[in-house]
């Protein structure tokens, strides 16, 4: 389906839409995107899906030299997947740019001109099935090194669903270690949509609006220690509300 393009004009009273891509003050687009999570189980293929919509902007205004800015901003909500047994398997919101590179193969870091292309109807339609892992490349110490990093949305799941502190990460190579034999990540795909914005996860997650922080809340630390490096905190760690709902302060 094509996605409609949209555009958002700077107003007196904030940010109001439009209905074209260019206006004088830059380049803004808009489009809406069906994540899907498929789950081979002993009961046969379960899924969910979420709709998330994605806006592009690109100011030309010059703010104190530092010439014109563009910034991404995704609203949406977690894929829920029912499962047999009363289980219930969460992919969270994703990047701006992971899902933008999904859509557009020619991605190259340019968020406007991809925005465009695939706000346009000049990308593939259809869905599109992401990869587990995507090749990068980097240097260390002067060199070039390639690794996989990971390119699906985050999996996780609650012990308890009616307690947040109870949330595990779920490894999407082996689903059968979180919910048991016969459980498989079969695929998960994105495909533009103008389909409405998915919303209602705080009905499945009651306590999802008394969230503040983070769903696991840090360790109290004993005076004379420091704060903890990056590096030691977790991906489960990090997870918040908003990962499962963008708009959960506003």
């Amino acid at each position: 389906m094509m996605a409609r393009r949209g555009v958002l004009g700077i107003l007196a009273g904030g940010a109001a839409a439009l209905l074209s891509g260019c206006n004088p003050f830059g380049s803004n687009y808009s489009y809406r995107y069906k994540i899907t999570v498929e789950v081979g189980t002993p009961q046969g293929l379960k899924s969910g899906y979420a709709v998330h919509e994605t806006l592009v902007r690109k100011h030309n205004f010059d703010f104190g030299g530092l010439g014109p800015y563009r910034e991404m901003r995704t609203r949406g909500e977690a894929v829920a997947v029912d499962l047999p047994g009363g289980q219930v398997l969460f992919a969270l919101v994703p990047r701006d740019t992971l899902v933008q590179s999904v859509l557009d193969p020619d991605w190259q870091n340019d968020w406007v001109a991809s925005a465009q292309a695939i706000s346009g109807g000049d990308t593939p339609q259809g869905p599109i099935a992401m990869t587990l892992t995507t090749p990068k490349e980097r240097y260390k110490s002067g060199q070039k090194i390639v690794e996989d990093v990971p390119s699906y949305p985050m999996l996780v799941r609650f012990r308890d669903i009616n307690d947040p502190k109870t949330v595990e990460e779920v490894d999407p190579a082996d689903l059968a270690a979180s919910f048991g034999a016969g459980f498989t990540l079969k695929r998960i795909t994105v495909e533009v949509t103008d389909e409405d914005v998915t919303v209602g996860i705080g009905e499945r997650l009651a306590w999802l609006r008394s969230i503040k922080t983070r769903l696991i809340p840090p360790r109290v630390r004993t005076p004379g220690e420091g704060l903890p490096l990056s590096k030691d905190v977790t991906p489960i760690q990090r997870v918040s509300g908003t990962n499962f709902d963008t708009e959960l302060y506003k």
